[in-house]
């Protein structure tokens, strides 16, 4: 969540104390936007220590389990003008589908299998025929199988649950039975994150691999999601007062 001061935009009028602060105490400032400031942490008791030394000019930490993982702390001035924003380009996210850049990737298959079939045919050495042809054939496979992978993929939001088409199956999940949205590292490719459902009664759901980026908003837009889906605690209302007599 960390945000570069870039530009001619003016700094905010919170930076210059709180940088002349975080460099008088050690702090590493890695960066700043309009209302949040950023600062390496790299622990958990470090992270705890800084946001108690910044409590006092106005700073409260903003949570954010990405940067914590980077060892990096997100405080401001104004957290619920942070919330807002995030809020609001989360909303603005299509998660329905997958990425473009991923969409294209069966027709990138199916390209390559159309020039290795065509150099097969105007290739008259055999040996050399049937290795394009055997790349070809492999092309094809990867194509039927991404295809299915990444356009049978769909998300819907509804009312009563989070409905998820993979393989161009269905299946739906009730908010009630969602306990946390989590991600986890593809062991096979660094770029990509698994998003995960995690149900009740114990059992865990893998909505799919996706590029990073995409896997986070994915992450955060059905957290907040299942927040406005949480069971509200009623309470109870207060016992009347007992009636004396005089």
């Amino acid at each position: 969540m960390a945000i570069l001061s870039r530009g001619n935009r003016p700094d905010p009028p919170w930076l210059a104390p709180a940088r002349d602060f975080c460099r008088a105490n050690g702090i590493t400032v890695m960066g700043w936007g309009p209302n949040m400031l950023t600062v390496e942490a790299k622990t958990p008791e470090r992270a705890a220590q800084i946001a108690s030394k910044l409590a006092p000019l106005g700073f409260k930490p903003v949570p954010n389990e990405d940067d914590a993982y980077a060892g990096m702390l997100d405080l401001s001035p104004d957290p619920d003008a942070v919330r807002s924003h995030l809020t609001s380009r989360l909303a603005s996210v299509d998660i329905s589908r997958r990425p473009l850049q991923e969409r294209m990737t069966p027709l990138i298959w199916a390209l390559g299998w159309i020039l290795l079939v065509h150099g097969a045919t105007q290739n008259n050495h055999d040996g050399q025929k049937w290795v394009s042809l055997a790349v070809g054939t492999l092309s094809v496979a990867l194509f039927f199988w991404d295809g299915a992978r990444i356009w049978g993929w769909k998300l819907e939001i509804r009312s009563s649950s989070l409905r998820v088409r993979r393989f161009f199956h269905w299946s739906d999940f009730p908010w009630e039975r969602i306990r946390s949205v989590n991600v986890t590292e593809e062991t096979r490719n660094s770029m990509h994150q698994i998003v995960v459902l995690d149900l009740t009664p114990r059992s865990i759901e893998k909505l799919g691999a996706f590029y990073r980026p995409f896997a986070e908003d994915l992450r955060d837009r059905l957290r907040n999601e299942l927040a406005k889906h949480a069971p509200r605690v009623a309470h109870p209302d207060p016992a009347p007062e007992p009636v004396t007599s005089h």
